[in-house]
């Protein structure tokens, strides 16, 4: 037994909780607790879980889990992730900034000058691309206008009065009927029916083991939600790539807080026991499959520009 389950197990017993009582709290396996209890890690499904499980026993014994992470670091074991994280800390604090020092700071000005030189530049060329759109858009359209205004102010004096005054009703009538037309098509557009805006939409994958995908469409962001009902449940967030989002319980008759995926657009919720548990994304319930305890869900986030653009272009065609 290490010092650490001697430890949990010391609490365990003052709390005057038996092994099935804590099974019951935190919905751990009997034989993990003992495992923890005894230092068995090679038991375990994994380090994640591990780290995870003696969390929650710390928690339901009273016990401050990140202290207990501290005092005992060597012997809890690190995910993968993790590793990656230290390792990364501990060489941004042992590198240390190149700094180039001469009199009078000739040097730090030269520095500042080549940094804010990258800058000055894209914002020139920024200036010179807008300058270009408004010349051929903005400039060309106020000629345009200009020659039609003066044209349609030209008007042609003869000494024949009767053919000045007939012309003069024939740009009336011109003018009426113009009139009209842009009426027509005003109403026209008024007419047109609005896009309906497209509603959220997920979109169940096939279940294999305990794992399950789901596609969301026709939004730009994920948020999960979870809620209990029946029973406590241990739920994990983590991106794609493994990094964890959120990690913890949730009690019953509870709901979590929203959290928020980010810019990922692929996420994983690991539930420690479905049949109690409602998942939302984005405010709309996940379909859980109903026989299994604990599940792995996958849920993807799907552009649905591309396919926007191209009903677009079809409609455009037509």
């Amino acid at each position: 037994m290490t010092e650490l389950g001697d430890k949990l197990k010391t609490a365990r017993r003052e709390k005057g909780l038996s092994l099935d009582d804590l099974q019951q709290i935190t919905k751990i396996q009997k034989r993990y607790l003992v495992a923890i209890e005894e230092g068995n890690y090679s038991v375990m499904p994994g380090k994640f879980y591990t780290r995870a499980f003696i969390k929650q026993y710390a928690e339901a014994v009273d016990l401050d889990s990140a202290e207990l992470f501290t005092e005992f670091e060597s012997e809890v074991p690190y995910s993968q992730q993790e590793v990656v994280n230290q390792e990364q800390s501990r060489a941004h604090k042992k590198a240390t900034p190149l700094t180039t020092h001469s009199v009078g700071g000739a040097t730090s000005t030269r520095n500042r000058f080549f940094d804010i030189l990258p800058k000055v530049l894209i914002a020139l060329f920024i200036v010179f691309i807008l300058f270009i759109i408004w010349y051929f858009v903005f400039a060309n359209k106020s000629d345009d206008e200009v020659t039609s205004t003066n044209d349609n102010q030209t008007v042609k004096v003869q000494d024949d009065t009767g053919s000045s005054t007939k012309k003069s009703d024939d740009n009336q009538q011109t003018a009426k009927k113009d009139e009209k037309e842009k009426s027509s098509d005003t109403k026209e557009k008024k007419e047109e029916p609005k896009k309906e805006d497209k509603q959220l939409a997920i979109t169940k994958g096939e279940t294999q083991g305990n794992a399950t995908s789901y596609t969301v469409t026709n939004t730009d962001k994920l948020s999960i939600q979870i809620a209990a009902s029946g029973g406590d449940t241990w739920i994990g967030v983590s991106t794609e790539s493994g990094a964890n989002i959120y990690n913890g319980i949730v009690k019953d008759g509870e709901t979590s807080e929203a959290i928020d995926a980010g810019e990922n657009k692929t996420i994983s919720i690991v539930v420690g026991n479905a049949p109690v548990t409602t998942v939302k994304v984005n405010g709309k319930a996940l379909e859980l499959a109903p026989t299994l305890v604990k599940q792995v869900l996958t849920v993807s986030l799907e552009d649905s520009s591309s396919d926007a653009e191209t009903s677009d272009s079809s409609a455009t065609n037509q």
